[in-house]
């Protein structure tokens, strides 16, 4: 459980990045932008932009608060676990309130992570995210859909 906390909090401090042009953007998709450049850049306070108080994710990491500042509170804990992280967000699909994203991420374990030691190996993995959003353009709750069992495989934390 607690190598899919820090596998997450790295995600989360990944790179964001897309295809589509800024001009091509609804509102909620540029305010979402805020959510992963917030990680991206290390500017917490950028969550306050995207997210409400009282944001529930019902996929919290092991050890995550509750909440917006649960969030903030987590993301520092797996800063160092890996390097050169980026993500991608392959699409968007907005679809009333809700926005989808389908991504890859990759990076390279760089420090210690959930009782494993820096591998130095580098890994690249899928995820989907659904952002719920209410009528001010703020996200009220997601839903995070991670491939850890790769990461964990790439990593060599399975064994052989």
């Amino acid at each position: 459980m607690k190598l899919l906390s820090t596998l997450m909090a790295a995600v989360t401090l990944a790179f964001f990045s897309t295809t589509a042009g800024a001009d091509d953007m609804s509102d909620n998709k540029k305010n979402l932008m805020n959510f992963y450049a917030a990680f991206s850049e290390g500017d917490l306070d950028a969550l306050d932009k995207v997210l409400i108080e009282d944001w529930v994710t019902y996929d919290a990491n092991p050890g995550q608060g509750a909440g917006r500042q649960g969030l903030k509170d987590f993301i520092p804990l797996v800063a160092a676990s890996f390097s050169d992280f980026e993500w991608k967000v392959e699409e968007l699909i907005e679809e009333g309130n809700v926005i989808v994203a389908r991504s890859t991420f990759s990076g390279t374990h760089a420090g210690d992570f959930m009782g494993h030691a820096a591998t130095g190996k580098p890994f690249t993995a899928k995820a989907i995210d659904v952002h719920h959003f209410n009528e001010d353009g703020m996200v009220t709750h997601t839903y995070h859909l991670e491939d850890w069992i790769a990461v964990l495989a790439q990593i060599g934390a399975l064994g052989h």
